[in-house]
């Protein structure tokens, strides 16, 4: 029995690192691709911790232990990258914000193997398992209330299970862990279903306005809450300066009294919207998929204006 349940979570973490390497080459067009290089590198701590945890590998229990907690808080850091997720700025937010995460989240539990010489297996205190939690909360928090919001209760949830399988037995070959690993593999799956139903969506756009839908809704999907709202007021601030006849609502463009707009009240607030998203997503593709024409006397509309930061 003990056998099977490592073998379940090997498999399950086997094919999430396969979804995860789909939804990779899906969201390629977007800066929210360092996210899931991020996750692909987590899944394979959580391989790494199936593995060590077989019983011909006879791994102590320190190492295992080791190797969960590990699992763990690498799966923070796709959630943690999101956050920042723009240009400039998503080279440095790897060194200077996720890989110090790491560091000192893991800090406590290397403190206890090298002071038992790799003989004790780890047992978090309560500031070590509350910071775990806080930076779950905090990076996972901005993706409810979106199309997201399954995958984000569903990852949260299979992590706070890894995480109290830390210590105590060998976690990946405990029916609590194997859980925690099917959890994730069901998180991932919920990931790439939304993806492809955005990506459907813009697919089978018709109208400008239907494109310009789509396009926010995977934004909104891809980024959560908090870069939706600061997109979604930086649009709108043009608005008046441009006399626009159009805002930028959760649904995509709509008329101040909420009837779908036209194509050519579209054009100037599409210019805009490609303006702001190159700091997320190429440029080129958003040209294509959103096919903005705009008119042979239209000058850049943001020649004075700064984005925003």
């Amino acid at each position: 029995m003990i056998t099977i349940f490592g073998l379940v979570s090997i498999t399950a973490a086997l094919a999430a690192i396969w979804l995860a390497v789909c939804i990779r080459f899906m969201v390629s067009a977007w800066t929210v691709g360092q996210a899931w290089n991020w996750m692909i590198a987590a899944l394979l701590a959580v391989l790494s911790h199936g593995v060590l945890t077989m019983p011909a590998l006879q791994m102590s229990d320190a190492v295992t232990s080791a190797a969960a907690y590990f699992a763990t808080t690498m799966l923070l850091t796709p959630l943690v990258t999101t956050l920042g997720a723009r240009r400039p700025g998503i080279a440095p937010w790897h060194w200077f914000v996720v890989l110090p995460m790491v560091v000192v989240l893991q800090w406590p539990a290397a403190s206890q193997l090298f002071g038992s010489h790799w003989r004790v297996p780890v047992e978090l205190n309560a500031p070590a398992t509350m910071g775990v939690l806080l930076v779950l909360v905090m990076s996972a928090g901005t993706l409810l209330g979106t199309n997201a919001t399954g995958f984000t209760l569903v990852y949260s949830f299979g992590i706070v299970v890894l995480l109290t399988s830390v210590t105590g037995f060998k976690s990946a070959q405990s029916p609590v862990a194997a859980c925690g690993y099917i959890l994730i593999l069901t998180a991932i799956w919920l990931a790439l279903r939304n993806v492809r139903l955005r990506q459907d969506q813009l697919r089978t756009a018709v109208t400008t306005s239907e494109s310009a839908h789509a396009v926010w809704k995977m934004f909104s999907s891809l980024y959560g809450f908090a870069w939706t709202r600061r997109v979604q007021d930086r649009i709108n601030q043009f608005a008046p300066r441009e006399q626009w006849t159009v805002r930028l609502t959760s649904t995509g463009f709509e008329r101040l009294d909420g009837s779908t707009p036209t194509y050519d009240e579209l054009q100037k607030p599409l210019e805009s919207l490609i303006w702001v998203l190159t700091r997320f997503a190429d440029e080129g593709w958003l040209r294509q998929v959103l096919n903005p024409q705009k008119p042979d006397d239209l000058t850049n509309p943001h020649s004075s204006a700064v984005p925003f930061n």
